[in-house]
């Protein structure tokens, strides 16, 4: 296969999250970092946030019509079932038009029929599944595509795919690069963000945290990303507290050196959250958002406490008194950071870009 012209066609189909589009990208660029004739085309929907960042990082974009089944409503889960033959034969014409030699799924709702219109194509597929839960398409997709990739070794168990790869997640060179700033004074580092819009149950429960953490007042420097939306009544709080000179921002970027520069990071536990912090070795206090579909951000942060690189709070337990003694006592105890910080690094995969293109230029290579 192959469009005339172009050594070597990859296609990668999903989207919906950054969860999903930043690590596909990574594998894009590394797919192209071998060989400069090389093509990529993404397929997702226009829903997605690939619509913006995908097109952004350079690549071009494809749509089809498909939306999601699980955690709908009635009307909501029909209209998207009556679109399924469109999304399909939407990614049968797509595939036919781009000929490419292998196809690889990140998960979100256009996986699915990229995927399946590639099994009757005949084009060789994989998967990648960033979670220790994988999600409903990959869970399905696992089934019949060519080959599996997983961060997770818990999640070729749950897709039942012993021939599984786990490879980690696609994590940007950067962060493995990262080092930790100069600092001007003595004074410990505390990393707070919820993602790019912030979480609501983190920023509440430090509000009330701050007043159990008085003590640290000359011993912490607080970051807190609060999300656009809770800016002001943030900083209306930290200014209340014993830790006025907080910074106290609706968004970080680059995040990854706030992460380098901090000592103790509180934050959701998403895959790539849960594999930056990993990247550059920080401990963490890990809040899963409990609205995740599958409950997959706990079982991601479970699998970091069980390594010893966080403490994981979930949302049910989450307090100001609770969250407020858990910062304290590991600030406090720097042996403790360090343990953690080293045992964060140690799920690190520097690597896992490299095995997943080697995994794609495999099974191309065999069909």
């Amino acid at each position: 296969m192959g469009v005339q012209g172009v050594k070597e066609m990859l296609m990668i189909a999903g989207g919906g999250t950054g969860g999903h589009i930043y690590p596909a990208i990574a594998v894009a660029q590394e797919w192209i970092a071998r060989d400069a004739k090389r093509r990529v085309i993404f397929v997702g929907t226009e829903r997605g946030l690939e619509k913006t960042i995908v097109p952004k990082a350079g690549f071009p974009l494809e749509f089809i019509s498909v939306g999601g089944l699980k955690g709908k409503g009635i009307g909501d889960a029909i209209k998207s079932l009556l679109r399924l033959p469109v999304g399909f034969a939407q990614a049968f014409t797509l595939i036919g038009r781009h000929r490419p030699n292998v196809i690889l799924g990140v998960g979100g709702y256009s996986s699915g029929p990229v995927l399946v219109a590639a099994k009757l194509r005949g084009v060789p597929t994989a998967i990648h599944e960033a979670n220790a839960f994988p999600g409903l398409t990959n869970r399905v997709l696992a089934r019949f595509v060519t080959a599996a990739a997983v961060a997770f070794d818990a999640a070729a168990l749950r897709m039942k795919r012993a021939d599984a790869v786990i490879t980690g997640n696609p994590i940007r060179k950067e962060f493995f690069e990262a080092n930790r700033a100069a600092r001007a004074d003595a004074r410990k580092r505390l990393l707070i963000f919820g993602g790019s819009q912030g979480s609501h149950a983190i920023n509440d429960a430090m509000t009330g945290a701050l007043l159990f953490m008085a003590p640290l007042k000359d011993r912490i420097d607080i970051v807190h990303q609060t999300g656009p939306r809770e800016l002001e009544r943030m900083r209306d709080a930290y200014q209340a507290s014993a830790f006025r000179d907080a910074r106290v921002v609706p968004y970080l970027d680059p995040i990854v050196a706030e992460i380098a520069s901090a000592d103790l990071v509180v934050s959701r536990s998403g895959a790539m959250t849960v594999g930056e912090l990993a990247a550059v070795g920080r401990a963490a206090i890990l809040i899963p958002f409990a609205g995740a579909t599958d409950n997959h951000q706990e079982i991601n942060a479970r699998a970091v406490e069980q390594a010893g690189g966080a403490l994981v709070i979930t949302e049910r337990e989450l307090s100001p008194e609770r969250l407020g003694f858990a910062i304290t006592e590991i600030v406090c105890d720097p042996d403790r950071t360090s343990r953690m910080g080293a045992a964060a690094r140690g799920l690190s995969t520097p690597d896992a870009t490299k095995k997943i293109v080697d995994l794609l230029e495999k099974i191309e290579r065999s069909e």
